[in-house]
């Protein structure tokens, strides 16, 4: 009888602690993968709304075998706000300065390889 008492008690952690991560895990916003095996040269992107003094976060992977890949975060008006750096690996934190619609896009140059960006909510 003891050892049903156990059983229970742990199977309601796992659901607590599964549902703890369910509501509090990060909020994506979009995402973009890409992957080419000849030379490309194409642009792709994704738009969201961002509120002024959100955080939001990149999480970018990438395996470039060759050209140039360059991932841009622009406001509503086209205006540069971020650059992501080159990276095999990155994550990235950035606060908004105003609520806009936003667009992450990735520029492909004679590239070759694959990529992989996501945005999150970081609030």
């Amino acid at each position: 009888m003891k050892k049903k008492g156990i059983i229970a008690t742990v199977i309601v952690l796992i659901v607590v602690t599964a549902g703890v991560y369910l509501l509090s895990r990060p909020k994506p916003l979009g995402s973009m993968r890409n992957s080419y095996s000849e030379q490309t040269t194409t642009v792709s992107d994704i738009a969201f709304l961002g509120d002024a003094n959100q955080k939001i976060r990149f999480s970018f992977r990438s395996d470039i075998v060759s050209g140039d890949l360059d991932i841009i975060l622009s406001d509503s008006a086209g205006n540069e706000v971020y650059m992501l750096d080159q990276a095999d690996a990155l994550e990235k934190l950035l606060t908004l300065d105003s609520s806009d619609t936003y667009t992450l896009t990735a520029k492909c140059t004679n590239f070759v390889g694959k990529y992989e960006v996501s945005v999150y909510k970081a609030d």
